[in-house]
């Protein structure tokens, strides 16, 4: 069962971060005729739960924060210890784009939810209009290799493109 939930989950982090002084815009997930800022996936067949979100600034470079949560419904233990996860970006040169990375969470015991935070910054933006850039942006991040009862569950694939206010004018 997919679902798509329209939160303003944002917004809270902008009030979090406003000592910044930069603002925060949200990604959509466009996955499953789906354009929503939080993103709820059910694996029926593992009996877990995802929720994705991200955000984004622009101050120089892009800098994005993703969120990835993890509700673990099984009466075992999601083995995390062989999982990975890859970002690959259009248009924002990021450190580790397109390669995977061994996830920093080792489990989540039954019944318990945890989240991976995601954040990275781009190389700086040498365009005279730093939002350019953003126009045809897209994040798509892969998770795979996650466990339980010693048997991997289906990859995840979630495409994310940030909400551009410069087109919303």
């Amino acid at each position: 069962m997919r679902r798509c939930l329209e939160m303003r989950m944002w917004s809270v982090l902008v009030v979090f971060f406003a000592g910044c002084g930069t603002s925060l815009y949200p990604y959509r997930v466009m996955n499953d005729d789906c354009s929503c800022e939080v993103f709820r996936v059910r694996d029926e067949k593992a009996n877990v739960v995802y929720s994705f979100s991200a955000v984004y600034s622009v101050d120089g470079a892009m800098k994005t924060r993703i969120t990835v949560s993890m509700q673990n419904n099984n009466t075992d233990t999601l083995d995390l210890s062989l999982a990975y996860v890859r970002l690959s970006s259009r248009n924002i040169s990021y450190r580790y784009n397109g390669k995977f990375l061994a996830l920093t969470i080792a489990g989540i015991p039954p019944g318990k939810e945890r989240a991976l935070i995601l954040e990275g910054e781009g190389e700086e933006v040498k365009e005279a209009d730093p939002w350019r850039p953003v126009a045809g942006e897209e994040l798509v991040l892969t998770l795979k290799g996650v466990r339980v009862h010693r048997k991997t569950i289906a990859t995840q694939v979630v495409r994310f493109v940030p909400h551009n206010p410069k087109l919303s004018l």
